[in-house]
């Protein structure tokens, strides 16, 4: 027997992620992503040339890539977290 799930069964449809959901998501992570992108620029020492406008760079690239996890978090917390 099985354990509650139905093989012949759709999988139920997919609901976009609210917007207000998805900006809160980034609200969170680009400024985590942003200091630890800054953090990583103050310890490698070639960036050291660049000064105060390296950091502000580094950090606002770091402030883009925190879009991923951002959009990974909001759609965990749209379908439910569970553990599977």
């Amino acid at each position: 027997m099985s354990k509650g799930h139905d093989m012949g069964a759709a999988p139920p449809e997919r609901q976009p992620v609210p917007l207000g959901l998805l900006l809160f998501c980034f609200a969170l992570m680009g400024p985590a992503f942003a200091i630890n992108a800054a953090f990583i620029a103050i310890a490698v020492p070639a960036m050291t040339p660049y000064g105060i406008t390296g950091l502000v760079i580094a950090g606002a690239v770091g402030s883009v890539f925190g879009i991923f996890p951002a959009l990974w978090l909001a759609r965990r917390i749209h379908e439910g977290i569970r553990d599977d």
